[in-house]
């Protein structure tokens, strides 16, 4: 059965920059789905059902008979339409009489539900059916050292008898997203405290904001490159709020990215195709700074899987196992891996403990991974040569090598003394022309 896309108001009406980023997203990992016609709102079970349920259900229904009609299932980037959405087929699931009065006045349009489509947020779809493993082989340009707060939103977990998504007092499927493109979920207190959204519809702008402050006071606390958010009424929230709190004197200048925004700049998308312009909290230059970070780790640690890296920092199974760190308790290869990951390649390149590692091979073949620690290591230590920062030793050796093709001259008394031939230096001119570079 194929897909098609439930955009809702709020992000065709007002965040079409949102619609923007996960098309490009969408397309960059191959994924189609269809675009239908006749949809309208979900509808939004805060103002409507609260009017009147069947007014709810009926207009929801009548949605998911158009996917049906189209053979489609549906996925929506917005918390409150897969809410509503499934919200509804679960009650038209559990009531008949409802159901029958639903399809009596869909009747007068010719449409019938039949409780045939599926509804799951944007969220599921990348972390279920597409997958991280798929989303991280699309990923070119890890976000190495970005600290991100997740927001994911009341609607996106709850009520879990609806969406039946994630945990609904723990959800993981957003932090494991952001982690699986490079960058790191901060936890942080107030993660699952609504953003007051609902109050701002009703008109109660100043209650509402109390939520909002009271969530970006906490991050400025905390230290984030930004907040994260999977929802247009969040974003509205973040975003809109704190501009205005900005025109009152308050700064917060914490940006709010949308999921797919930081996903399309870890796949290398450039940051023009984005309209962060659009955003009214400045994010398109703090964007940039995100993707030159990364391109500069990227770049020097050319080679090294860095959502890889990042789950060895989330294990540790082999931290007790490490012969090095047995003769000098204070040498941590974790810490050396963690400065990696947040975008401090510079700061332990002259360290000796990146000389520490006995490259050893133990951590790789305990890794459930076969990962370990090695090419990251290697990496460092190759950079490391590459500025004149290695230990005299090892610069000796590789002079050592390159000028008599061995790193150390064989003494021709003891061999003589051992009886031993006389070792040749035949292949030293050859050696040095294939390593010559150039032609």
């Amino acid at each position: 059965m194929g897909l098609g896309a439930f955009w809702g108001c709020f992000i065709a009406g007002r965040f079409p920059f949102m619609e923007k980023s996960t098309r490009l997203v969408l397309d960059r990992l191959g994924f189609e789905f269809v675009d239908l016609d006749g949809l309208t709102c979900c509808p939004e079970k805060s103002v409507v059902k609260n009017e009147s349920e069947l007014n709810w259900l009926v207009t929801a229904a009548r949605n998911l008979a158009i996917a049906e009609e189209a053979g489609v299932d549906l996925f929506s980037p917005c918390n409150g339409c897969v809410g509503s959405l499934a919200g509804a087929a679960r009650e038209l699931g559990l009531h008949r009489d409802l159901r029958e009065e639903v399809n009596r006045r869909l009747a007068r349009v010719g449409r019938t539900y039949r409780g045939a489509v599926r509804v799951f947020h944007l969220l599921d779809l990348l972390h279920d059916e597409i997958g991280l493993e798929y989303l991280g082989k699309h990923v070119t340009l890890p976000l190495a050292g970005l600290r991100v707060a997740v927001h994911a939103g009341c609607h996106q977990s709850r009520p879990s008898v609806d969406v039946n998504a994630d945990d609904p007092l723990n959800p993981r499927k957003f932090d494991a997203i952001v982690e699986a493109i490079g960058a790191k979920s901060v936890d942080y207190e107030t993660k699952l405290m609504c953003c007051g959204g609902t109050q701002n519809t009703a008109g109660l702008v100043e209650e509402g904001a109390k939520l909002t402050r009271d969530k970006l006071a906490e991050l400025r606390e905390v230290g984030v490159d930004c907040l994260c958010v999977s929802c247009p009424a969040c974003f509205m929230q973040y975003d809109i709020q704190q501009y205005g709190f900005r025109r009152e004197g308050e700064e917060f200048e914490t940006p709010v990215a949308y999921l797919m925004e930081l996903i399309a700049l870890s796949m290398g998308i450039p940051v023009e195709e984005l309209a962060l312009g659009m955003h009214r909290v400045p994010m398109e230059e703090a964007a940039r700074g995100w993707v030159a970070r990364a391109e500069r780790v990227t770049g020097v640690l050319e080679g090294v899987d860095m959502v890889a890296l990042r789950k060895c920092l989330e294990c540790q199974a082999c931290s007790d196992v490490c012969a090095a760190h047995r003769t000098d308790e204070a040498y941590s290869a974790f810490d050396l891996m963690q400065a990696i990951v947040e975008g401090r390649v510079e700061e332990v390149l002259g360290h000796e403990h990146i000389w520490r590692c006995l490259e050893c091979y133990e951590c790789h073949e305990r890794c459930f991974q076969r990962f370990g620690m090695i090419e990251p290591m290697r990496a460092l230590k190759r950079l490391a040569i590459e500025r004149g920062l290695a230990p005299k030793a090892i610069l000796s050796g590789l002079e050592a090598f390159k000028k008599t093709g061995k790193l150390t001259k064989p003494s021709k008394a003891q061999r003589q003394k051992l009886g031993l031939p006389e070792v040749s230096d035949s292949g030293v001119e050859e050696l040095q022309a294939v390593l010559a570079e150039g032609k």
